[in-house]
């Protein structure tokens, strides 16, 4: 019996109930859906993704161009544990931006010597920003989790409602916003939130040397810091009360608690959003042996979370980071169809004729 096909519409009522799920989840527990999340379906969306992905060609012109990528992924979980004593400071954050804007060739030009001149050039031309606040905060931490997770996520569902021109679609993207808005606006479970020791050990915290301890915190640290959300760091503070402050503020300071919805909200509908869309995207329609692999990874992978959360983060950080830079091409495409879509109803073609 052939599997059941969903429409476009109960595809994005689905996803509606799914937000609102994610939403509620994140306001009342948002350190243990995010860790729930990431244990959980992070795995198995990193692997199904990719696999979908290598069947599409990774959406580039070139045949290996996602060894270029697979080579970037490599090099950045080396450099993240610190395996590449001498790296020179900032290139780590310079292989994502040269990844992330050369794949504009990689999708749109099939020329040798234009795809090797746009990564030299990317290249020299990111000693420009290394060391600035906001080009490392962007291609050093965000671009790979909440712009990955939240932003291109929300631009798919605009991609889509875009083109389907339907009312569900356009409901989907303002559920999509409203959720969000929602979780800055209602402090985290009305002010009764307080997370275990557990949930801050797995999640990580700032070791007394000034280093953070494998985890997640230092995103939060980092999102606070770059909107000027806290004022840790002010003259006369000493290192210690430095240290202490951070870890008490982000695990229970209530806007540091928001910011933690909001990533606890974006992580676990962006895994949510993938696997819904099962009937639309037909990631499953593989090989048997591959099906077979990626259950068996994903099995191991909870056994390992399950006996150390923060061993578990280590053993798939490659397969997190890889899933990302290789979706770049697509994220790309993503932008492009955007901007036919915006221009076709500036055109003219507005909203009437709109799709069921």
């Amino acid at each position: 019996m052939p599997a059941m096909k969903l429409t476009l519409n109960q595809v994005n009522y689905l996803n509606i109930l799914l937000m609102l799920i994610a939403g509620v989840s994140a306001f009342v527990r948002p350190f243990e859906t995010f860790l729930f999340a990431y244990a959980v379906l992070g795995p198995a969306h990193y692997l199904t993704e990719i696999s979908w992905l290598h069947d599409r060609k990774y959406f580039t012109k070139g045949r290996y161009d996602w060894i270029y990528l697979l080579i970037a992924s490599v090099i950045i979980t080396l450099a993240t544990f610190r395996m590449i004593p001498d790296l020179p400071n900032g290139a780590r954050t310079t292989i994502i931006f040269v990844a992330f804007f050369g794949s504009i060739a990689f999708v749109f030009s099939n020329n040798s010597v234009v795809r090797l001149g746009a990564i030299i050039g990317l290249t020299l031309g990111s000693s420009l920003f290394v060391g600035n606040q906001y080009f490392e905060a962007v291609f050093g931490s965000f671009l790979q989790s909440v712009i990955h997770v939240f932003v291109f996520t929300g631009l798919f569902i605009l991609v889509g409602a875009l083109n389907s021109r339907s009312f569900s679609g356009l409901l989907s993207v303002g559920v999509f916003a409203g959720v969000t808005a929602g979780l800055f606006c209602l402090p985290v479970a009305f002010g009764k939130y307080v997370p275990t020791e557990y949930v801050k050990s797995s999640y990580g915290y700032l070791k007394s040397d000034g280093t953070w301890a494998d985890g997640f915190v230092s995103l939060n640290y980092q999102i606070m810091s770059i909107f000027s959300l806290h004022d840790f760091g002010k003259p006369g503070i000493d290192f210690q009360q430095f240290v202490d402050g951070i870890n008490s503020f982000l695990f229970s300071n209530p806007l540091a608690l928001a910011v933690m919805g909001f990533i606890g909200f974006a992580y676990l509908y962006h895994y949510l959003n993938w696997f819904s869309k099962t009937s639309v995207i037909q990631w499953h329609n593989i090989p048997r042996r591959r099906l077979l692999v990626i259950i068996a990874i994903w099995l191991i992978s909870l056994g390992v979370y399950a006996y150390d959360y923060a061993v578990g983060m280590k053993w798939l950080y490659f397969l997190s980071i890889l899933h990302v830079l290789l979706e770049f091409p697509l994220n790309q495409l993503t932008f492009v169809n955007i901007g036919k879509a915006l221009g076709g109803i500036v055109s003219g073609k507005g909203l009437g004729g709109a799709r069921a």
